[in-house]
């Protein structure tokens, strides 16, 4: 059943936080317990919860979190406090994060005791959402953890990718083209997650044919450090030479085919039959994929 749409994400937080929340010293909430401390205007009230005791949130997109981020977090709260109270829910008799988990986990390392925090209903469809939204507007996530946030919110919203894009405040192709790096195997993942090789190189070896060739070709990138366009010649599939020894591909086809399998981010290839007639074939590899690649097109 489809679900009836709820605003852009790129509203932020203030679905949850209506009105800002006075910044909270280090010395206050190292020293207060695990109570209600004090009630906004707006009725909500902040709490100051034991970090080690709140529960993660399960639906939370980001996986990596950076070690250095997280100290020069930590090192900013031990001087000034946390300045910007979590969102919690509460589970039964415990609190479930809903948004700030690098919050959370740089106060455990700072050595704070307790975290502000304010507890408001929220849904379990809103989890990732709430989640997501966090983290888009931070740029905390990286692509591959993105991609999957996003197939997440599809698959359990039941959006397309055109909605999709609707609701993060996204071009469609550019949802499409992170959508496509779930295509790649995983150590590949891992290596643009990783910034071992960019996006430019992920998008280039989308264009091999199996995972196997486009596991070797990131390997070979990762260890020779080639550049995006020397990635590109990578993947091109290279032709063998018949047995007469036919001569090489039209180079003027050849930078045809290069700048548009660049434009594309897919396999191109120029059929020629005749020095002025021929066929251009377009790989696609799903159905949103062929969307993709006619959005393009229809641009161009």
């Amino acid at each position: 059943m489809a679900n009836p749409k709820k605003g852009g994400l790129g509203r932020g937080l203030g679905a949850l936080i209506s009105n800002p929340v006075k910044p909270v010293e280090q010395s206050v909430a190292a020293s207060a317990p695990a109570v209600v401390h004090a009630e906004e205007p707006n009725g909500d009230r902040i709490l100051y919860l034991d970090p080690h005791a709140i529960k993660p949130n399960p639906k939370q997109p980001r996986m990596h979190f950076s070690e250095e981020g997280l100290e020069e977090l930590a090192a900013s709260i031990r001087r000034e406090g946390v300045q910007e109270p979590v969102i919690v829910r509460k589970q039964g008799n415990d609190f479930e994060l809903v948004s700030g988990e690098r919050r959370v986990r740089a106060t455990i390392m700072a050595g704070l005791e307790t975290v502000p925090a304010i507890c408001r209903e929220v849904s379990d469809s809103d989890m990732l959402r709430l989640g997501l939204v966090e983290n888009i507007q931070r740029e905390n996530l990286n692509a591959v953890e993105l991609a999957k946030a996003y197939q997440m919110l599809i698959d359990e919203f039941n959006w397309t990718q055109e909605q999709l894009a609707d609701e993060v405040g996204k071009k469609r192709a550019t949802v499409a083209n992170t959508l496509r790096l779930l295509n790649l195997p995983g150590d590949v993942q891992a290596r643009v997650a990783d910034e071992s090789i960019s996006m430019g190189h992920a998008r280039a070896l989308l264009a091999l044919s199996t995972p196997a060739a486009m596991s070797a070709a990131c390997r070979r990138v990762v260890q020779e450090g080639l550049s995006v366009r020397q990635a590109e010649k990578l993947a091109t599939p290279q032709k063998p030479k018949g047995k007469s020894g036919s001569a090489a591909k039209d180079p003027n086809l050849q930078t045809i085919e290069d700048q548009l399998r660049r434009r594309l981010a897919t396999r191109v290839s120029l059929r020629p039959s005749s020095p002025t007639k021929g066929k251009i074939e377009i790989e696609y590899f799903t159905l949103d994929d062929l969307e993709r690649i006619l959005d393009i097109l229809k641009k161009s």
